[in-house]
């Protein structure tokens, strides 16, 4: 996996992760539909092979 495809995919992860944060804390279903369109929109990617998504991932918070 290439450096610019690992900063995109942790770009991606991030908006995916503030859009859950943002549900959480005001969970309505504007929110949550735009929770399921960022995750149908990421599993789309993935299995059309257009982001690489590294073997293992470490993350630190």
């Amino acid at each position: 996996m290439s450096k610019s495809s690992r900063y995109e995919w942790r770009d991606q992860q991030a908006a995916l992760q503030e859009r859950m944060k943002l549900f959480l804390q005001n969970p309505n279903n504007e929110q949550l539909e735009a929770v399921v369109a960022e995750m149908r929109a990421y599993a789309a990617a993935a299995q059309s092979g257009s982001i690489d998504i590294p073997q293992r991932f470490i993350a630190f918070t």
